[in-house]
């Protein structure tokens, strides 16, 4: 094999090598950035940031993505929380706060925790299917103050806070001051009416 000749090869040049070298990288990085972006757009903007407008959007009824994904994005940031929580005391037409454990009932597998405001009826399905039904039964008392009593809004959310973590359903028309809605027995809603410090708020 017959060895190059030096007209056969280039001469080395460090400054063009390493512009090479940072032209790559650059390609390379936005690449990432790219991949990155899509993976948050196909999980239902998993990645997006979460805004004062998009929480108000939320607790409202106008944001059209998947609300439960943004409700655990928002569980997960201690300053989203908060503001959170402050947007769904302000827009909210009926809450339920913190009660001590003696106040919630229990009998024959049904759960009765009232309210100021409105009562929520927790129970096993007849059918014994695993299904649990989840009423919301609504009615004013005399000397609550505002924040307690509907203004005449009709209910279309049930948003839970427990421990932090926010949960919602959306609610079904009313009914002679109650609405039933059936849930399976592990969702969210339904462990959160059976913890008494879980706080409610309807919108």
């Amino acid at each position: 094999m017959t060895p190059a000749s030096s007209s056969d090869t280039r001469p080395f040049n460090r400054e063009t090598a390493e512009i090479r070298l940072a032209n790559r990288l650059s390609v390379e990085a936005v690449q990432v950035a790219l991949a990155r972006s899509h993976d948050g757009q196909s999980v239902g903007g998993a990645q997006q940031m979460i805004t004062f407008r998009v929480m108000h959007s939320l607790a409202t009824g106008g944001y059209e993505g998947d609300a439960n994904s943004l409700l655990d994005q928002i569980s997960r940031d201690f300053n989203k929380r908060r503001q959170f929580r402050g947007i769904l005391g302000t827009v909210s037409i009926a809450s339920q706060k913190q009660q001590a454990a003696a106040a919630s009932r229990e009998s024959g597998g049904t759960t009765i925790r009232p309210g100021p405001a409105f009562d929520l009826v927790v129970s096993a399905s007849s059918r014994e299917d695993g299904a649990i039904y989840l009423q919301v039964k609504f009615h004013t008392r005399p000397g609550q103050g505002a924040d307690d009593d509907l203004d005449g809004q009709r209910p279309s959310m049930l948003f839970a806070d427990r421990d932090g973590h926010f949960t919602m359903v959306r609610l079904p028309e009313m009914m002679d001051d109650t609405i039933q809605i059936m849930l399976d027995q592990s969702h969210d809603i339904v462990q959160a009416v059976r913890d008494p410090e879980t706080e409610f708020f309807i919108r």
